[in-house]
């Protein structure tokens, strides 16, 4: 350890020099553009920006992906730029590709890693790079190529990116830490914010901003720190579902306090779509946690099931959920998915189901009605096609598999409440910044940390193993 800080601090001073020579000559080139309209503000920025890539480029690597994830949770995509370069690879986004170069120019291996061959894993990197041909084949014929290539850069680096990186252990920690640690926290600010009916922290840099409010709706639904309370719930479900799986395996009670907080916080978003998705993946995590456990705790699972049916019991007297059930908004929201429905097989059927390229759905769509399209699946198989839809879904199950197969059960259950929860708005083609979340649930699945790898032994395997004789020290 100490060599490798030594190694780091000589290396500082180059790092510095070129960071600085790679700052002036892009700086040189595109501040001219915007200091006539931004005024000195643009360079500030540029220099916060410049400090910020030299502080990534001296943090340990391996918690680079967690400072992407907090730096998306904390840092609403509404307050980013979202033009220009910016919009092909988000802020945050650029985090992971930094931490992906950092990994790949040393060749250096994790030396916590040695794990037996994992045929689920290979297979996700298989349908991975199927899906990259067939994106890049789907982008030969788009209507809009500029929208095409920046939604494949965006998606290339958050989510098929890490695939390319050697096993990351260290990563996949923290990453959890992250998520249980953000969903607690911000979860518990949700509710707060629910019960204000007002955003006491992130409200005032809107405001100052001068940002429109998102608040629209027949009742209050909160956002927290995500500009926006689909976005709050889908990382919240995702929160939720990770914690209880790694309650479930573990028995965690800080995993179980992150459960119950992120899990009020998504209940705060009063999203019905996130909710549905964090039951069924939780309904998921309970059961395959059944199937791999030899010894069964029922206790456990029975005081699970009691929490579900009064959470049940409850959203059905949450006042907020029965006036937006009985709302006109929630009724009008239902016909614009039925027709949402309609153009996306209109829109798939018009290219032959071959796709329009990605990131096209809303451009193919609008041919048919101005109907947004608030499924990220329908917008898949609008923009790369049946095919590509499968290997996506491919890729999912096959990370899901390998999740299974190493008992990681947090990471399989938050996947799946991914999957399940982009499904009921316009994530994944539309809104770019969402792909690092499916990235860093990669990393996850594919990556089980030394807590993940070996959950605790059962009470009767430790009284034996600790029965057993020491070395040199053998019974007469």
């Amino acid at each position: 350890m100490f060599d490798s800080t030594q190694r780091r601090l000589r290396s500082t001073p180059v790092v510095i020099v070129v960071l600085a020579a790679m700052f002036v000559l892009v700086a040189s080139a595109v501040l001219p553009r915007f200091i006539p309209t931004l005024g000195i503000t643009v360079i500030l920025l540029a220099l916060l920006g410049g400090a910020a890539v030299l502080i990534l480029f001296l943090l340990p690597v391996h918690i680079l992906p967690a400072v992407a994830l907090v730096a998306f949770a904390l840092i609403p995509s509404r307050l980013l730029p979202q033009d220009g370069p910016i919009g092909a690879l988000p802020i945050t986004t650029m985090i992971i590709v930094i931490w992906a170069l950092r990994r790949l120019l040393p060749a250096k291996k994790d030396a916590r890693t040695a794990t037996p061959p994992a045929p689920f894993r290979s297979a996700t990197r298989y349908f991975a790079l199927l899906f990259l041909i067939w994106t890049l084949f789907t982008i030969a014929r788009t209507t809009d190529l500029q929208a095409s290539l920046g939604w494949m850069i965006s998606f290339s680096a958050a989510v098929l990116l890490p695939l390319c990186i050697g096993a990351s252990t260290r990563e996949a920690y923290w990453i959890r830490r992250a998520w249980l640690l953000l969903g607690a926290w911000l979860g518990a600010y949700a509710l707060l914010e629910g019960l204000l009916r007002f955003n006491p922290i992130w409200g005032g840099f809107f405001t100052a901003l001068g940002l429109t409010d998102h608040q629209h709706w027949s009742v209050y639904r909160a956002d927290a720190s995500f500009g926006h309370p689909l976005f709050a719930a889908l990382f919240f479900a995702v929160a939720c579902a990770l914690a209880v799986g790694i309650w479930l395996q573990e028995s965690s009670k800080p995993a179980l306090a992150a459960a119950v907080f992120s899990g009020l916080g998504l209940v705060a978003t009063v999203s019905r779509g996130a909710l549905l998705s964090a039951a069924i993946a939780i309904g998921f995590a309970y059961t395959v946690s059944l199937v791999l456990r030899g010894d069964k705790r029922w206790g456990k699972f029975a005081l699970l099931a009691v929490f579900i049916v009064a959470a049940v019991l409850g959203l059905f007297q949450f006042d907020a959920f029965t006036a937006r059930n009985n709302s006109l908004e929630a009724e009008l929201s239902s016909q614009a998915r039925d027709l949402g429905v309609w153009v996306s097989l209109q829109a798939a059927n018009l290219t032959g189901w071959i796709g329009s390229g990605p990131g096209t759905s809303g451009i193919t769509g609008r041919l048919f009605d101005d109907v947004t399209i608030e499924n990220s699946m329908l917008q898949l198989l609008i923009s790369i096609g049946l095919p590509g839809l499968a290997l996506f879904l491919l890729m999912i199950a096959s990370a899901i598999a390998h999740a299974l197969s190493r008992r990681v059960v947090g990471a399989a259950a938050a996947l799946v409440a991914y999957s399940v929860c982009i499904a009921g708005f316009n994530a994944i083609d539309a809104l770019r910044p969402m792909h690092l979340l499916l990235g860093c649930l990669l990393i996850l699945a594919l990556n089980p940390t030394r807590e993940d790898a070996a959950p605790p032994l059962e009470p009767a395997v430790r009284h034996a193993l600790s029965a057993r004789p020491k070395r040199g020290h053998a019974r007469l």
